[in-house]
Parts: C-alpha cells; structure tokens; sequence
C-alpha cells in the first residue's frame, strides 16, 4: 500500500555570504534532534569558498547527510537556460557536461560519493540534463517547478525519476518567518496536504528551505547576477542581513516546525537516496501477447501513459515495444527499452493509405534508429509516399498490431490514424514563460526551443509507483 512519505531539502548554495557557511551546522543539529534525514543539494563553488575559508567542519558534517548537486556556479553567467537556450536535448544534454562537469566531479570527489540527485537553478527546468544524470549515474531530479504537474507527485521523466513539481504538496520555508504567523501558516499547510494525501491512500510531501533566506533579506544571485550581470568575485556584494530577531525566530520556527512534522506517525521521511529505491523501476519491461494487445487498444486511441497490471507504461515505451512486436511476430514475450522522444515536432504529410508491407518494413528501420541514437525518429518514412510523425505513426502501427495479435490476416493496406502529441494535458506553457522571468536572466528572454523539448519529451512521462517498504 502508498504510504505518506516527506522529504527534506536544501539548497546550500550562496557562495557570496561568508555569514552562511554556518548554517547547515544548526539546521543539522535541529533535524538530528527529531531524528528527520535532508538531502543537501549544493554548488561546488560553495564547495570550494567552504575550503577558502577553512571551514571542513562544515563539509565533513554535510558529507554525513545525502548529497545531491545544484550545479557548478548556479547563477554565474551564462545560467542553464542560456546555454541550454538554442539546443535539442542531445546537444543540450552535451553542453550541459561541458558547463556543469568539472563542478559535478568536484561534488562527487569532495564527499566521495556519487550525488543522489540534481536540480535546476531559480525556477529554469529543462530537460537537456536528463541524458547527463544518465551519464553520471544520478539516479533522481530533486527540486520544484510548476512547468510540469503530475497529479503533484513522483514521476518518470526521460529514464529519470523525479521529485520535482510536487506543487500543491510542496512546502518553501523561505520567508516564511518574517511573518510573526509565518509557523502558524506553516502548520497548517503541513496538516491540510497530511490529510487530503492520506484520504488519497499516500503520497510525498517536499519540504524546502534555502538556508541562506535566515540571515539575508534577498536571495545572493539576484543581488550579485540580476539581468545578466557577471560581477568578479571581489566585487560579490552581500545581500541586507535580516535583524537578529527574525533570525532567531527562523530557527525557533525551524524547530518546532520539524517537531511537529515529525510528530506525525504516520509519515516516513526519506532522502533522494531513499526515493531512488522505494520508487525504483524494472531495468527492463517484459510483456507477453496478452499485454501487447491491451497495449495496442489503449495507444491505438491516446498516447498518453497507461497501466497495464500494475506497471505504468510511458508512450515511448510503447512506441518502441509495438514497432518491435511488428518485427518479431512469432515472439511469445517482448523486453522493452524506453527511448527518449524526437528531437523536433513534425506534421505528418504524404498518403493516407499505407501499404502494409511497406510499413512492415519501416518498423525495422524505426528499431534501428532507435537503437543508434536512443530517441523516437523526428519523422517516419513510409517508402516514398508518406512521412508520418512518431504519434500517428504510433497509432497507425497499433491499428496492424491489433489485427495481427486477434488472429486475422493481415490486410494488404491500413489508413493512418491520427492521435495527439503524448501527455501534453500535464505541461504548463504559461508556467514556462513565468519562469524565463527569473530575475537573474536577462530581461526579455525568451526559450521556445527549451519549450518545445519540455513537450516532445513528455513522451517518456509516467507516474512514479512505490514499490518497496518505506524506511522506518
């Protein structure tokens, strides 16, 4: 059965205020003292002004908790989504390991183990990274947007799982206690989600608090990095210190709000760590004739996700486990991959009738590219008559599947079926844009191809399903 879990996070990344290199050691101390895990994302330019400043006590102490990466110089120009800006997710996810490498290797090698998750700067989700974290073994996406929403949950995204976009679940301390009721608004956010999730039969909460937001009024890369500014390093200014009273109170709040969370039975919390093994996912999805046929039925009609007994299958898993079965007919079971979805949108164009044969043998040269480049083909030919776009190609390859698995011979033509683009109902353009106004960026950016690549690679979005014991 579900059960409620909560996960704990920081972001431990201003590297401009030497005030804040003390900060996890309180926070720690705090959560030790409720017995409640955090997962400390952090920046390796923290990680290394740590160092300047002499403070190993400080890495040594995060080093005991799950540590994930929160990129090399966070809002150093250029940020994520400018780089990030012209590129698909392949040359996307390249320049992202040229950008972000030489911090992540710093980060693994300083607390000697591989980070259990990455996440975005400000509120740039993209997902270029996905192919890197692949790379590099991260097993989780850790952080916050609204750009995607899954039912407020854990889910799949490109082969990764994620903890990010938790949205009516989530919970940001930031600020909150220089509202004199700040720990009172808290409380009851905390109890509202307990209850509606644990009507629903569970589910995951995300508690994040920037520690930095306890002694500064305004966040450090806004001070120093707004609208494009590269300041050198010694010209890093601190943001205004909050008064020593609204301090104190952030971790007076800070500590009954942990006493209080951790006062409910009922909830388990976990780290990153603990997700990628209570959430894991079958390396490989088998299926028999059966299955296929439902299979078949469902992305015939819609391309969005799908059960199929207790195991949520993505459309571009499906898309790859139909085109195969086309190929290896007299297979009585199917491994399937999940390749990430095309580069670019496409209309399809050309005939309406496929001959069948013809797409018989499209099929095979869909597997090899897939297998060449681990990504649904842009556009799909049909001998020289028809280019078709993965989705309606799926559909029309559904449509030949099904005929094929009910015993009836096959015909020697099929009509092109047409469906939506996959999971599109679940991405929100008009969070994106809001998004491009992070007030680091420049004024006016704008990212529609970034845009576009959140879409095209919806095909790989599912839920996320609990699948092991939580921790106690």
């Amino acid at each position: 059965m579900p059960k409620l879990l909560a996960y704990v996070w920081f972001d431990i990344e201003d590297y401009v205020t030497k005030e804040s290199d003390d900060l996890p050691l309180v926070a720690f101390k705090i959560l030790e003292k409720y017995n409640v895990p955090v997962t400390c994302k952090i920046v390796a330019e923290k990680v290394r002004r740590l160092e300047e400043n002499g403070r190993a006590d400080v890495i040594s102490a995060i080093g005991h908790h799950d540590v994930g990466f929160h990129l090399d110089k966070h809002s150093q120009h250029p940020t994520l989504y400018e780089y990030l800006r012209d590129l698909d997710i392949l040359d996307g996810s390249d320049q992202f390991i040229i950008q972000e490498g030489t911090g992540f290797e710093k980060v693994k090698q300083t607390f000697s183990k591989t980070p259990s998750c990455f996440g975005h700067p400000g509120p740039t989700w993209a997902p270029h990274v996905y192919p890197a974290l692949a790379k590099w073994n991260v097993p989780v996406y850790l952080d916050e947007t609204s750009i995607l929403n899954l039912d407020n949950q854990p889910y799949w995204y490109c082969g990764v799982l994620n903890l990010n976009g938790a949205n009516r679940n989530f919970i940001c301390l930031d600020y909150k206690f220089e509202q004199e009721n700040g720990l009172e608004i808290l409380k009851r956010k905390f109890k509202e989600i307990h209850t509606r999730l644990e009507r629903k039969g569970g589910g995951a909460i995300s508690i994040l608090f920037h520690l930095h937001t306890a002694i500064n009024r305004k966040f450090w890369d806004e001070v120093n990095f707004a609208h494009g500014k590269n300041p050198p390093k010694e010209n890093y200014v601190r943001p205004t210190a909050q008064p020593a009273r609204i301090t104190e109170r952030a971790w007076s709040n800070f500590e009954e709000f942990v006493r209080y969370m951790a006062s409910f039975e009922k909830v388990r919390f976990i780290t990153a760590n603990d997700a990628a093994k209570i959430y894991q996912r079958p390396s490989q999805l088998g299926m028999n004739h059966e299955q296929l046929l439902n299979l078949a039925k469902h992305f015939q009609k819609s391309s969005d996700f799908m059960t199929l007994k207790g195991v949520v299958v993505s459309p571009a898993e499906a898309f790859y486990a139909v085109t195969k079965a086309l190929i290896d007919q007299n297979s009585q079971s199917l491994e399937v991959v999940e390749p990430l979805g095309p580069m670019a949108p496409f209309r399809s164009t050309g005939k309406k009738r496929l001959n069948t044969k013809d797409l018989l043998a499209t099929a095979r040269n869909v597997v090899d590219h897939i297998d060449r480049q681990n990504c649904l083909p842009t556009s799909i030919s049909i001998s020289d008559y028809a280019q078709l776009n993965p989705h309606d190609y799926l559909a029309t390859a559904c449509g030949l599947l099904r005929t094929f698995l009910s015993g009836k011979p096959l015909p020697k033509q099929v009509n092109v079926s047409h469906i939506r683009p996959p999971n599109q109902k679940y991405i929100a353009a008009a969070n994106f844009k809001k998004a491009c106004n992070w007030p680091v960026l420049q004024r006016g950016f704008k990212g529609p191809k970034i845009l576009e690549q959140i879409k095209l690679q919806a095909w790989t979005l599912k839920p996320a399903i609990q699948v092991e014991a939580t921790p106690a």
